[in-house]
């Protein structure tokens, strides 16, 4: 959904810059015979595009903070924890750099054409949506994955959900943990998501049923070498 809605405020911008640099610079339209200063209708446009803008950033926000919340209901999952610190400091890099894009194309579309105060004000709403986000998300830890008996979920700046009906195989490869269903589906979560990925299989295994799932031997695989490759951590802060 987040790179949905990035793409498509991608797209919705280049006509809408190109339209505040006609309008704020007065270019001529000589086939039209008509200026950006005198074109018709300019607001009604400009509010047509604030709107589309709005949508995109509102149905974004929307689903975003509707995942957070039902993440924080533990009482309706087996297995939830909060996300890893790497996972956590990636989602706020990518949130800060999701604003600061839109808030270069809101002073920009304002910038260039006066008349554009609605675009921008679109853009700003994504602004400060991304900001607030990011400091309630650092602030109260709500950025989490969870288990239930039909699905694992993440919410963080997306909201990713697997559900286990049809699944077949369970693998993993670097950081991520694929899931293969019938019909060619093919699912993933970032494996690297929680701190204790040896937890998270272990849920996995309660919910899923290994009869009819099989367990690809990457996964444990990934598990020993990540345990390995913590030993001599852990060892050299026992000697510490």
């Amino acid at each position: 959904m987040n790179k949905i809605t990035n793409i498509g405020l991608l797209l919705l911008s280049f006509p809408v810059l190109a339209l505040c640099i006609f309008v704020g610079l007065d270019l001529p339209i000589e086939a039209l015979k008509m200026t950006g200063a005198n074109m018709p209708y300019k607001q009604p446009i400009f509010a047509v595009c604030f709107g589309l803008i709005a949508i995109l950033v509102f149905r974004r926000s929307v689903k975003r903070w509707v995942g957070v919340r039902l993440l924080n209901q533990h009482e309706k999952f087996v297995y939830n924890v909060p996300i890893s610190k790497v996972r956590r400091q990636r989602v706020v890099l990518y949130n800060l750099l999701e604003a600061f894009i839109l808030l270069g194309l809101c002073f920009g579309t304002y910038r260039v054409c006066n008349e554009a105060y609605l675009v921008s004000c679109g853009y700003g709403l994504g602004v400060m949506d991304a900001i607030i986000f990011t400091i309630l998300g650092l602030a109260k830890n709500f950025w989490r994955m969870g288990i239930t008996k039909k699905a694992i979920i993440m919410a963080d700046r997306d909201v990713r959900v697997v559900y286990f009906k049809g699944l077949r195989k369970i693998s993993a490869s670097q950081y991520t943990i694929f899931f293969d269903f019938i019909k060619d589906l093919h699912l993933h979560m970032p494996f690297n998501a929680v701190e204790d990925q040896k937890a998270l299989v272990d849920n996995l295994k309660k919910v899923i049923d290994e009869e009819k799932v099989y367990w690809d031997e990457s996964v444990e695989l990934k598990l020993r070498i990540r345990n390995d490759a913590r030993r001599p951590t852990e060892s050299n802060e026992m000697i510490m």
